[in-house]
């Protein structure tokens, strides 16, 4: 499919839409990292007057469920330092989202504010194609036509993953239960999570928006403490270094979590973004138990829709940088082992930035 070349744009169909963050409608903060994992629709006003492209606005809303049906979003992109930004905020912008970008944005994509585009982008934020709204005659057919052809799957389990490494039978089913009464018989909170704000400062939170599930840390001091991470000496990092060639050395907090079916989940994320969790390289995640729960799945989104499911005692350990989500437990309680890997000059750095 050929870019339209009436648009001067600097981006090349395959390659990725240059790296966007801004403020939302709603004040939320809004980047290309919180987008990963689903497609999208870019609509590029930037300083534009919204009398330009509200008839496009408009026939994209009329077509919003058909968008929402294939998981594609709607996103209109304004130059915060545009004079128009009220106007925009008056509007009822119903299924799109508006985000208010840094003119940066504006400038790598080659956007002149002189006519209003559209960039169609996939679930790994690559172009594939760029629509001029005015010479187009119907820019939202267009643009659903390219993100009908998307190549999709539907969800399946599966037993064979890869870029991850599933190791079987890592805990043994009474050490599983152990773990399980451990949880239950210890205090445990809501787990929160590594976040950046607006200002790329890293902080610690709790959002149950994004991550619903309890925590029950195992610490050093404890008798199980020990009896964990000989497990994963023994077994993962052998396994680690076989498959990824890579000498892990040291595991952040080892905890327990439960998800259950008040709504425990994960939304799409990643491990180490963070500037206080950028240390940590491989992830692990055992389940500790497997027929006493429905839904729970691990889902890597960036690369399809598959649902991983290990059975009891079994692990998936993948790069903490991949983008990846725990679904929705709908019925029991979902228990899984997690920690992370690094190796030492991981660890170096970790120390060296306190």
């Amino acid at each position: 499919m050929n870019t339209n070349i009436n648009i001067k744009i600097n981006i090349i169909e395959g390659s990725r839409v240059p790296f966007c963050c801004g403020m939302t409608d709603s004040k939320e903060f809004y980047s290309f990292e919180s987008q990963a994992g689903r497609s999208a629709v870019l609509i590029f006003a930037g300083l534009l007057q919204p009398s330009m492209i509200l008839s496009t606005i408009v026939a994209f809303q009329q077509k919003i469920n058909e968008f929402s049906n294939l998981n594609v979003d709607l996103i209109l992109l304004v130059d915060g330092h545009s004079e128009y930004v009220l106007d925009y905020a008056s509007y009822q912008m119903r299924g799109l989202r508006i985000v208010y970008c840094l003119s940066e944005f504006f400038q790598r994509c080659g956007f002149d504010h002189v006519q209003p585009f559209v960039l169609v982008m996939d679930r790994n934020q690559r172009l594939i194609t760029s629509i001029d709204i005015n010479d187009h005659h119907d820019v939202v057919t267009s643009a659903y036509a390219y993100v009908s052809a998307l190549p999709t799957e539907e969800p399946r389990d599966i037993v064979l993953p890869a870029p991850i490494l599933l190791i079987p039978n890592i805990i043994n089913p009474a050490f599983c239960r152990i773990l399980i009464d451990h949880f239950e018989n210890s205090s445990h909170a809501p787990g929160g999570m590594a976040s950046i704000d607006s200002s790329g400062n890293a902080f610690h939170k709790i959002d149950l928006d994004k991550k619903r599930r309890d925590d029950c840390v195992i610490r050093p001091e404890e008798p199980l403490y020990q009896d964990v991470l000989n497990i994963l000496s023994n077994i993962c990092l052998p396994e680690m270094k076989k498959a990824f060639q890579f000498e892990a050395c040291h595991t952040d907090r080892i905890l327990i979590a439960r998800y259950d079916d008040t709504g425990g989940y994960f939304r799409r994320h990643r491990d180490n973004v963070a500037t206080s969790v950028a240390f940590r390289q491989f992830a692990i995640s055992i389940n500790l138990n497997t027929d006493e729960y429905d839904g729970g799945y691990l889902t890597f989104p960036e690369y399809n829709d598959h649902r991983y499911r290990p059975g009891r005692g079994a692990g998936i350990i993948f790069s903490a940088s991949l983008l990846h989500e725990a679904t929705p437990v709908t019925k029991g309680c979902r228990y899984v082992l997690l920690t992370f890997f690094h190796n030492a000059e991981a660890q170096a750095r970790r120390l060296a930035s306190g």
